[in-house]
């Protein structure tokens, strides 16, 4: 498949490995893989701030970076912009070159579970992952059911690293507790979001796992500041980092 990316900003300035890795992964999968210029920030931070009208030009930036692209998916490894970018491309532009570009949005564990499935990863990764869920993937996109969920068990991050030889798949208590980022709450309600993090980092490392795994750099990111601040015996790794060494 021709596949465009989404890197949001805060892959692109803080994260980088996580781009490069998906990049990597996609291509070795067989797929051509594109860049669309001119991409900037989803509006996420002032759309959860309430600030509808200063996100516009943002968001309208974004979207028409993607307008005519050919393309058979757009390709994001961040749930929660994705997410905002979906809500905001469908709140500031109702046209169908806007509709088109929504329709081929897809988070990386939603394209590669569902979208262009993959048989197996050849390479073995041999160590124990804790995997972190976040919320906006398991609320909003449905990566996996939440605990709160009467709906027949599913994980789709868990269905990928099982086809990886040597993973062992572990999981913190509550599974599925948010971690505290939440974007501008971090910074709202510091000491809040500092302690439902530390919680959170705690509870990964409890496991006995040697990192943590998830879909969502935001919440990978906050964790891992309070991973290395705490000194706790554990690391952080994006799905796509995980899953690109192992073929």
């Amino acid at each position: 498949m021709k596949i465009a990316l989404f890197i949001p900003c805060l892959v692109n300035q803080l994260l980088p490995q996580v781009a490069i890795a998906t990049t990597e992964l996609l291509e070795k999968l067989g797929h051509d893989v594109i860049l669309p210029e001119g991409q900037t920030c989803c509006g996420q931070p002032m759309t959860n701030s309430g600030c509808f009208d200063e996100a516009r030009s943002t968001v309208m930036k974004l979207l028409n970076a993607f307008k005519g692209v050919e393309c058979d998916a757009i390709v994001c490894p961040a749930a929660s912009c994705l997410v905002a970018a979906k809500e905001n491309f469908h709140e500031y532009d109702n046209s169908p070159e806007a509709k088109a570009v929504i329709d081929k949005l897809y988070e990386l564990t939603e394209f590669l579970h569902d979208v262009a499935p993959v048989a197996s990863f050849p390479r073995p990764f041999p160590h124990k992952v804790s995997l972190q869920l976040s919320c906006h993937g398991l609320r909003m996109l449905e990566l996996a059911n939440a605990s709160e969920s009467m709906k027949p068990g599913f994980n789709k991050m868990a269905a990928l690293l099982e086809k990886v030889p040597g993973v062992e798949i572990l999981y913190p208590e509550p599974r599925d507790e948010c971690c505290g980022f939440g974007g501008t709450f971090a910074m709202d309600e510091g000491a809040v979001s500092a302690k439902m993090g530390n919680d959170k980092a705690q509870a990964h490392a409890n496991t006995g796992a040697e990192y943590i795994v998830g879909f969502d750099p935001s919440c990978l990111m906050h964790l891992d500041g309070l991973v290395r601040r705490r000194k706790l015996p554990i690391e952080i790794r994006h799905l796509a980092q995980i899953l690109n060494d192992a073929i």
